[in-house]
């Protein structure tokens, strides 16, 4: 059985029947990542559909930095994302609200919370690539969301260490993947 990396090369040396075989491999995986995103077969199944055709059209950008798997996992999460806020702006369009925020209150509608959590989902696939010490201050932070003071307690370091390794851990991630969500 060829690797994923050797299947790219292939199809990309004009063996383009191969890519069924990509699809075999895949077809379910990403269908599970798109129905946990928008928790409807039918929307999962065109999301689905969107991440082989998007991947088709961009094989030549695979470069190999990090596994198949993981370029795949991301396509995924972005055309999840992107379905679901198209989702959130025709609501809204239709229903003519803006925002469904109390006054004076820090309340997220249910789309800006969604939205959140799609963003948690992307972030948590990108931490597999840092450093434990980044990627640790980005889960107390993002997911835990927990204080500077309360992850540098959590950690046993210093509140400037603590700011210090979440900015380094942003700007890692924002220079590896051109500007993402954080």
């Amino acid at each position: 059985m060829e690797s994923d990396e050797q299947l790219v090369k292939n199809i990309l040396n004009g063996n383009k029947q191969q890519f069924k075989e990509l699809i075999l491999r895949y077809q379910s995986k990403v269908f599970a990542v798109a129905l946990k995103v928008s928790t409807n077969q039918k929307d999962a199944e065109d999301i689905s559909q969107e991440v082989f055709l998007q991947l088709y059209r961009s094989l030549e950008n695979f470069s190999g930095e990090s596994t198949f798997a993981t370029w795949i996992y991301r396509i995924t999460m972005n055309k999840a994302i992107d379905f679901k806020r198209k989702q959130v702006r025709l609501q809204e369009h239709e229903t003519g609200e803006l925002n469904a925020t109390i006054p004076g209150k820090n309340i997220l509608s249910p789309e800006e919370a969604l939205l959140k959590n799609i963003d948690k989902e992307l972030i948590h696939s990108y931490l597999i690539e840092l450093p434990p010490a980044y990627s640790d201050v980005l889960k107390l932070y993002y997911f835990e969301e927990l204080t500077y003071g309360e992850i540098a307690l959590k950690l046993n370091v210093a509140v400037k260490t603590v700011e210090s390794r979440l900015y380094r851990a942003k700007r890692l991630l924002k220079d590896k993947h051109k500007g993402g969500i954080i």
